[in-house]
């Protein structure tokens, strides 16, 4: 009895597309963009913020250019004081704020960063 196939035509076409939008820097900077502002966002909201009025912590998150397909979420040099914040020094103690930023929100940016490439893909 023969084996009769239907569909795999149209499932080639479909790894196709999914193998050209995986080479696709442009779409790949994109959707690493998309996930490092929901992280940005989230480190922004978690931060101490003093009682002065002056520069806050939480208002210089910043986001990286991406270099050799990574991107960093950190703070503006003039607050590199937030390590010690986040570790801790032998005088301090540490008031975690980034790790656990990135522990509320690591799968808001995977889901981010996926529906960037469901909409490039729904394109093709």
């Amino acid at each position: 009895m023969p084996v009769k196939s239907t569909g795999l035509a149209e499932f080639q076409a479909k790894l196709k597309k999914l193998a050209s939008i995986e080479k696709n820097e442009a779409i790949a900077e994109k959707a690493l963009r998309r996930g490092a502002e929901v992280l940005r966002v989230e480190i922004e909201r978690r931060a101490p913020r003093s009682t002065y009025k002056g520069k806050h912590l939480a208002d210089h998150v910043i986001v990286s250019k991406i270099v050799n397909g990574k991107i960093k979420v950190g703070f503006h040099k003039d607050f590199s004081y937030a390590r010690f914040l986040e570790w801790g020094t032998s005088k301090m103690p540490a008031q975690p704020f980034i790790e656990v930023a990135f522990n509320a929100v690591k799968d808001k940016v995977i889901a981010a960063m996926m529906e960037v490439y469901r909409k490039e893909l729904a394109k093709l």
